[in-house]
């Protein structure tokens, strides 16, 4: 990692942004939470677009599908309602995936051993030797999106971000209760 540096070396706003600043000041409703949140949401449709190209599409694995698999990976055996929310998606949506990744020999779906109406997703070995296959690829590109930000930018970035992951986790639970 580099060293810190003075912001003066930090990236000023595209032609988007700026466009997006102006007219969200025009009409009152422009804040610094606006900045923050729509860079990060464009940082990660640029980063899952980027990865499905450079390696996850020669695996036939989209994002969510490569996600999914991650968490089984990492997890292990998983019933479809907690793997549906610890790869952030629908259940509805994780249908689909699985039909797919099953389909590729990744994963099973089996009835639960106690409930004949829940589903348990195992990753089988196939499903295991494609993740030690792709994870370090897109690992590759987890390393050069933060390549170029200082040590002080990195350990900022990574502090900050779960900071805001605790408070939207946080928001999540109050909205629920």
């Amino acid at each position: 990692m580099k060293k810190s540096t003075n912001n003066k070396d930090h990236p000023k706003l595209s032609k988007a942004e700026e466009k997006a600043k102006q007219h969200l000041i025009s009409v009152g409703l422009y804040g610094r939470s606006v900045s923050v949140v729509s860079n990060a949401f464009r940082f990660t449709s640029i980063f899952r677009n980027f990865s499905e190209n450079q390696v996850l599409k020669e695996f036939n694995l989209s994002f969510s599908g490569f996600v999914v698999m991650w968490v089984l990976w990492v997890w292990g055996d998983l019933e479809t309602a907690n793997l549906a929310r610890n790869a952030g998606i629908a259940k509805s949506t994780l249908t689909g995936i699985l039909t797919t990744l099953e389909k590729h020999g990744y994963c099973r779906k089996e009835p639960h051993s106690d409930d004949g109406r829940r589903v348990v997703v195992h990753i089988t070995q196939a499903g295991e030797n494609l993740m030690e296959e792709v994870f370090p690829k897109f690992h590759e590109i987890e390393n050069l999106a933060v390549s170029e930000l200082t040590s002080d930018d990195f350990e900022t970035t990574k502090d900050s971000l779960r900071t805001m992951l605790g408070t939207m986790e946080k928001l999540t639970k109050q909205s629920k209760s």
